[in-house]
């Protein structure tokens, strides 16, 4: 029976030395040509490069001009909104002055002389507690908008 020799720390068995035969240890001549071979160039006309350049430049300055122009509308957005704002604010503080400066005497007065009102006596009053509102911290709110959809259109039309 034939002992195995493994390698140490591996199991596979060790493989004895076999020299090379003298057939694969011949080197193959590969003969080297003498031209040497120039890779093609394609000749590109100067016109063509000049035109791509050209159409390369325009597309740029196009992109360039709609950035400029997009960014001055920006400009001019933002303007607006804090002018609206502005507008905003002032219409809030000449509605608080006006609340403010509504003066309870000369209603009565209009109302008495001009509509013919009186006062009512004192079994038909009837008394209302009115809470105190400080203007300058009400803000307005924003009505709630309408979705308007096919179904409300529809339940719209036929509800008249």
């Amino acid at each position: 029976m034939k002992t195995k020799y493994y390698v140490y720390g591996a199991a596979a068995p060790k493989i004895p030395y076999q020299p090379q035969r003298e057939e694969n240890q011949k080197v193959i001549n590969i003969p080297k040509r003498k031209t040497v071979v120039q890779p093609e160039h394609r000749a590109v006309p100067l016109a063509q490069i000049i035109f791509c350049i050209l159409i390369g430049f325009a597309i740029f300055f196009t992109l360039i001009f709609r950035f400029s122009a997009i960014t001055e509308l920006n400009c001019e957005l933002a303007a607006q909104k804090q002018k609206l704002e502005q507008l905003k604010d002032e219409n809030r503080k000449l509605q608080a002055k006006i609340g403010s400066q509504i003066n309870l005497e000369n209603v009565r007065r209009i109302a008495e002389e001009k509509l013919g009102m009186k006062m009512p006596d004192n079994y038909q009053r009837i008394p209302v507690k009115v809470p105190k509102v400080n203007y300058s911290l009400v803000t307005g709110t924003i009505p709630e908008r309408e979705e308007k959809t096919l179904k409300s259109w529809i339940t719209a039309y036929f509800a008249r």
